[in-house]
């Protein structure tokens, strides 16, 4: 402003002079086109200021808009690096979990080829009407030294149902009524006295046909003694309560 007013002032006295001076005179014209370029300069030079004013404001806005998305694309940066972290540290325990369960598993996987081994054994000392109630899982028994596609869980299950109903026949009197071949004729229908894995009598309803059996690593043995057969009766309807209680003779067997 101060060269406007400097302008202004100059003007003045130009005008004054112009007064004094020729209008011809190029003294006079020179200083009028200084004055006026002057005043085009200064109005230029204000015309840039305000511009700028505005271009500022705007950059201003600009920078404030910016800084704000930089913050939070900062924020979400650190909520994605925390989220990695999470993830990394799940992953890391699924792993330990895995490798944890991988061992448990061959633990156990071997504990069942020894059960499995001991139940190929177990199998000839059950009788026979026992065999056919659990024959759906010893057919699931995996053949012994080769791969199966059976889960441990169901290998595991049938060997439980197995030694399950061994334990049962081994601890309890049980009577079955079993079809029994003799020499020289026909199979003929006994009843037959389990004791467990002990020993076992059996006798045909007259008590002709009796005698006794023990269980082997081939399965059970059975001797005809037909001598036995009123005591076998007499134990068979004890057992049946047809009978009061009392002691009778009969052979055993020591393994």
């Amino acid at each position: 402003m101060k060269h406007l007013k400097f302008a202004v002032v100059f003007g003045a006295s130009l005008g004054a002079l112009s007064l004094q001076a020729a209008p011809g005179n190029g003294i006079y014209e020179e200083a009028k086109a200084t004055v006026t370029q002057w005043a085009e300069t200064e109005n230029l030079i204000s015309k840039e200021l305000n511009d700028w004013k505005e271009d500022k404001a705007v950059l201003e806005d600009l920078a404030r808009m910016l800084e704000a998305e930089r913050e939070d694309l900062s924020a979400k940066i650190e909520k994605t690096e925390e989220s990695a972290t999470e993830a990394d540290r799940r992953r890391e325990e699924i792993v330990a979990r895995k490798e944890s369960l991988e061992e448990a598993s061959a633990t156990v996987r071997e504990s069942l080829e020894a059960l499995e081994d001991g139940i190929r054994s177990l199998l000839p000392y059950l009788p026979s009407s026992y065999v056919d109630s659990i024959k759906p899982l010893i057919r699931q028994l995996p053949e012994k030294g080769k791969p199966t596609q059976l889960s441990l869980s169901i290998r595991l299950r049938n060997v439980v149902g197995i030694l399950s109903q061994a334990n049962k026949f081994d601890n309890v009197i049980s009577l079955e009524t079993e079809t029994r071949s003799f020499a020289g004729e026909a199979g003929k229908q006994v009843n037959t006295l389990y004791y467990g894995f002990s020993i076992a009598y059996y006798s045909d309803a007259s008590g002709e046909k009796a005698g006794y059996g023990y269980p082997t690593a081939e399965g059970w043995q059975w001797q005809e003694a037909p001598q036995y057969g009123p005591a076998i009766l007499d134990m068979i309807s004890m057992y049946q309560k047809g009978k009061q209680a009392e002691f009778v003779k009969l052979p055993v067997v020591i393994k």
